[in-house]
């Protein structure tokens, strides 16, 4: 990642926790407009569980305990993440997360995301890469911790979407979600397969293109 992106983000963030949230929003979509037209990608594996997520209008977010970090435990452990990327010919995503490029890589747009966040509660912004200690205690340091991440890994250009509910003690979850507007299939995925047949059906239901 270059550095004037890094820069932007650590301001999109500085931004959000001054509680500069539009002036934050502009800076996420002068951002997203100039990288790529505001488009965001989540590499998933194709399997049972993803294809019953599309089908339900779902998607899986993860409790942040799970992931290393600093703060309040409590916060964290309320807290659960989706991960998305503006780049969708990451080598590290095709690898780590959609089963070495047998997966897939779901397409949503910036506008979309954005929207369902605002509508629903939830935070969206980038994630924030820095060597330096997390700033902050309690909540603030829990969210510096949920959203930043080690320069090394800045090559993953992520995104977080952030829900805190208070009320759930659950490891995981499927939450209502926008449907993609396309589904990315790997290079190396096998077309001739159940699960790719049940999930071109259910493309054709929702009307998602597929490639």
């Amino acid at each position: 990642m270059e550095d004037w992106e890094l820069e932007i983000r650590r301001q999109i963030f500085s931004d959000y926790l001054m509680d500069k949230k539009a002036e934050a929003d502009s800076k996420m979509h002068e951002l997203m407009m100039k990288k790529n037209g505001g488009i965001f990608y989540r590499y998933r594996p194709m399997d049972d569980s993803e294809t019953d997520l599309l089908r339900n209008g779902n998607m899986y977010f993860c409790r942040a305990i799970r992931f290393d970090g600093d703060g309040d435990g409590y916060v964290r452990f309320k807290s659960y993440l989706s991960c998305f990327t503006d780049d969708r010919k990451s080598v590290p995503m095709w690898f780590d997360y959609a089963d070495s490029g047998r997966g897939m890589c779901l397409e949503y747009t910036f506008e979309a995301i954005h929207k369902f966040a605002e509508t629903n509660g939830l935070i969206f912004l980038p994630v924030r890469y820095d060597d330096g200690n997390i700033p902050g205690e309690g909540k603030l340091k829990s969210i510096m911790s949920m959203m930043t991440k080690s320069t090394d890994k800045a090559a993953e250009y992520e995104w977080r979407l952030w829900k805190l509910d208070l009320r759930s003690s659950d490891i995981g979850k499927g939450m209502s979600f926008i449907l993609p507007k396309r589904i990315h299939i790997g290079r190396w995925a096998d077309r001739n397969t159940e699960i790719y047949r049940t999930l071109a059906d259910i493309a054709e239901e929702k009307g998602i293109d597929i490639e």
